[in-house]
């Protein structure tokens, strides 16, 4: 099988522009580190200052499994959590809500880096607030299956790449982004079918079918 993704992850400084059009990004940013115990870096996409499309980095000392402990239990992660709901990411999209409500321009997140101590987690862009809208289900998703791509716990990813797509599914031609973006904000399992890893003892990526929850062989090819 051969996978394509985004080769965005491998250009992350290119476009970065200026984000003092974007009001309230530092109250993010210090919001974040807050509530995840994080280091966390903002870089804006955008095109010009009617826009922004984030690139948000956040860093964790803590480990996948430790991680995955805090998400399944969110009220041992911030107090701040306390009599709300049991959601895994609500500190983060909450965040995010607010931050768009206090802006005219139109603002998106491209990537969600999450940077730990043994796994850095590379989500991105599929349609029009995607991350956003999705991720809930992504983190639920990393630990269901935190069993099978760690290989009965045994091995961790030092890199995931959520999500990849088949070849053929991508319109030709497409490049910027990993997917072609949707026309209209409509669920998807995108992030629920294929993701890339790749483990310490060997260069070349592995893909994890959610679906059989196995490991296939494949190829991820970077778009240039």
């Amino acid at each position: 099988m051969s996978i394509q993704k985004n080769n965005f992850y491998n250009n992350r400084r290119i476009g970065n522009k200026p984000t003092n059009h974007i009001v309230g990004l530092d109250s993010f940013r210090r919001r974040l580190e807050k509530d995840f115990y994080a280091e966390v870096y903002i870089s804006d996409y955008g095109l010009n200052e009617e826009e922004a499309s984030l690139c948000i980095e956040i860093k964790c000392n803590l480990s996948l499994s430790e991680s995955l402990y805090f998400l399944e239990n969110p009220d041992s992660l911030s107090t701040t959590t306390q009599n709300l709901n049991s959601r895994k990411t609500l500190l983060f999209t909450k965040a995010y809500s607010d931050l768009r409500r206090k802006n005219n321009i139109s603002l998106d997140i491209k990537e969600l880096n999450i940077v730990l101590t043994d796994t850095t987690i590379f989500i991105s862009k599929v349609y029009e607030q995607s991350i956003y809208q999705q991720l809930e289900n992504i983190a639920t998703e990393l630990a269901l299956h935190h069993i099978y791509y760690t290989k009965g716990l045994s091995e961790n990813p030092y890199e995931i790449f959520i999500p990849v797509f088949e070849a053929n599914d991508l319109t030709p031609g497409i490049g910027a982004i990993n997917h072609p973006l949707r026309d209209s904000n409509i669920p998807s399992d995108d992030y629920a079918l294929y993701w890339g890893v790749y483990y310490d003892h060997t260069e070349e990526a592995a893909i994890y079918d959610l679906q059989s929850q196995k490991l296939i062989k494949g190829d991820i090819q970077i778009f240039t």
